[in-house]
């Protein structure tokens, strides 16, 4: 039976974004219908337009949602205290964090972007561009510190976010690492290992923590 519209009307629409993601990931933005979505939050057809005045309007809402959630804490890293490499490594590891919390989306913007309206889809991509501007001015930070390697932040900034865009597609909760190792690796990897100057010769390193995290309590690897 169709309930009525829900009086508490941002925590529903919420909750019609998160099911209209799920049916847009799982059979693609152009198979799906508004019925469909309807359907999965106990609404009739009709009722759905006092919420989302159209399909497309869904897919926006729900990208755009979710690279404000995920810009916000970035920024916040951006301007806190310490080292640029620390808060470069814990601006990778949020984006891990936050890309792995909301699959079914990171997926969405890589495959559907193009249903978007040009000034939506123009809104997502100044927002993405925010993303890739936080990063390029620490690694930039890092590299006026002689902290990181002198590289061209943007195609560094590329490459990171072209590992993070395949996480999606292989990463998996019940694998050899879970969320917080995964990060930590990434981080590692990412700017401790690619960008970072490297030491004088002779020098001792420090054991990374992100390694030593992986390895002490390694889960399985296995097939999606």
């Amino acid at each position: 039976m169709a309930r009525p519209i829900d009086p508490r009307r941002e925590e529903f629409r919420l909750e019609i974004l998160a099911e209209a993601t799920r049916v847009f990931a799982q059979i693609g933005y152009r198979n799906a219908t508004t019925e469909d979505i309807a359907r999965k939050v106990k609404l009739k057809k009709s009722s759905l337009y006092h919420y989302f005045s159209s399909k497309e309007s869904l897919l926006y809402q729900a990208l755009s949602l979710n690279l404000l959630r995920s810009l916000e804490p970035l920024e916040a890293v951006q301007h806190q205290g310490g080292s640029p490499v620390e808060r470069l490594r814990a601006a990778v590891a949020l984006q891990v964090r936050h890309m792995m919390n909301a699959p079914y989306v990171a997926n969405l913007f890589l495959t559907e972007r193009a249903s978007l309206q040009r000034q939506h889809l123009k809104h997502c991509l100044a927002l993405r561009e925010r993303h890739e501007q936080v990063l390029r001015e620490l690694v930039d930070e890092g590299v006026a510190a002689g902290l990181l390697r002198p590289v061209d932040s943007n195609f560094a900034v590329k490459l990171i976010f072209g590992a993070l865009n395949g996480l999606p597609w292989w990463w998996q909760a019940d694998g050899r690492y879970d969320l917080d190792q995964t990060a930590a690796l990434f981080a590692e990897l990412l700017v401790s290992r690619m960008l970072a100057q490297a030491a004088p010769r002779g020098a001792a390193r420090a054991k990374p923590a992100a390694r030593r995290a992986t390895r002490a309590a390694p889960r399985k690897l296995g097939p999606r």
